[in-house]
Formats: structure tokens, sequence, C-alpha cells
């Protein structure tokens, strides 16, 4: 079967990201010459706060992955700062889809809940092409369905 790979990752503005490197320079810069002048406390404060910008502007891209794939072995699904979840087809007994999420029925009695987390427009267009192809993949491995999602 073909593989079907769906992101719904919500990109982040690059003019966002350049003005929060600015100001996080801006800050660490302000904060060394606060500490020239002895202002300990207060450059010690705006170095943190623009090295925590900096930082946000590294995680911010990565904290809005959102990506499902579905392979002939394999079901990915790649969310945020998590880890990569890999389930083979061949450990899989059910699927049950729900209104917001799908519980994925492993063979060894665990259940493994994947929540949609969508916005209204992408529930009312990706989300049924999502479950289409869940299905369609589902029943070429012979994996049992229940569709709740009503």
């Amino acid at each position: 079967m073909k593989t079907r790979t769906f992101d719904l990752s919500v990109p982040v503005s690059r003019l966002l990201l350049v003005g929060w490197t600015v100001f996080g320079i801006i800050q660490i810069a302000s904060g060394f010459f606060a500490r020239e002048r002895g202002d300990d406390i207060l450059g010690g404060v705006q170095i943190a706060f623009g090295l925590g910008f900096l930082l946000f502007v590294v995680l911010m891209p990565r904290a809005n992955r959102y990506v499902i794939r579905l392979e002939d072995v394999y079901l990915r699904l790649e969310r945020s700062l998590s880890r990569t979840r890999t389930i083979p087809w061949d450990s899989v007994s059910e699927l049950h889809i729900l209104l917001l999420t799908v519980d994925i029925v492993l063979k060894e009695g665990k259940t493994v809940k994947w929540n949609f987390n969508l916005s209204y427009t992408d529930n009312q267009i990706v989300k049924p092409q999502i479950i289409a192809a869940l299905t369609e993949f589902a029943a070429a491995k012979g994996i049992a369905i229940q569709d709740k999602s009503g």
C-alpha cells in the first residue's frame, strides 16, 4: 500500500522567530551592561530572560510538530517534543475510532490512546481523511475497526 502522511504541524512565522531572537539578544546584551554598571541582580535576570527567549526560539518549531504516517509495516505518530511512537501493524488487534481519539488496542492487551487535538477546520476536513486512511490500512491488514465517531 502507498504510504500516507498527514502533517498537522502548526507552522511558526519566521518573522516571529526572528523577533524573539533579536529580543533575546538585546536582553542578554542589556544584562551584561547592567552587570558592568554594578547591578548584578538585574543583569542576571536579563541574561536569564534572554537565554529563555533563545531557547524558546529553538524549541517552538519542534513543539508544534504533529505528524501521522501510515506505512505498510508501521503506524508512526510523531508529536511535539515527545519521542516518535512506532506501532507495527502486526501488533494491532483493534482500532476504536471515537469522537476525539483513536484507541489502538494491541495484541498484548495494552491500549494506545491517540488524541486528534485538531482545530475545528482540521476536524471537519482532515479527520475524515485520516479515518479513511486508517480504515483502508486496517482492512488490508485484517484489523477490526469500531467507528463510534458518530
